[in-house]
């Protein structure tokens, strides 16, 4: 059991650095910074143990960036007891958005 499992599609993070609520002083004024043009979040995705086989059910999907349009980005705020807010965005449905997965993804495979 997962408390934190979602069958949403989101994101994780926001498009600002007050969407980050546990980034630090340092990374907002860096973020801040006029000669920033942007952030990178890289996030290293695989099943976890005590799986004993592939995942069959609910993989991991991903979607080409490309194929989304901004006005489909939904920024959302949602609460959980251990942080008073957390920023992140959702993606309404597009038939022009294209989706990949992963089959039957085992413990030794990351998708990155």
């Amino acid at each position: 059991r997962n408390p934190s499992y979602s069958f949403a599609v989101h994101q994780d993070y926001g498009f600002v650095a007050d969407d980050w609520p546990l980034a630090g002083a340092e990374f907002k004024r860096r973020f801040a910074s006029p000669d920033v043009r942007g952030l990178m979040a890289i996030n290293f995705w695989r099943p976890v143990l005590p799986m004993k086989g592939p995942v069959l059910k609910t993989p991991l999907a991903v979607c080409d960036p490309r194929s989304v349009k901004m006005e489909d980005v939904l920024p959302i705020t949602i609460r959980w007891d251990h942080m008073p807010h957390h920023r992140m965005l959702n993606l309404a449905h597009d038939d022009s958005q294209r989706w990949f997965y992963y089959p039957e993804m085992t413990v030794d495979e990351v998708l990155v």
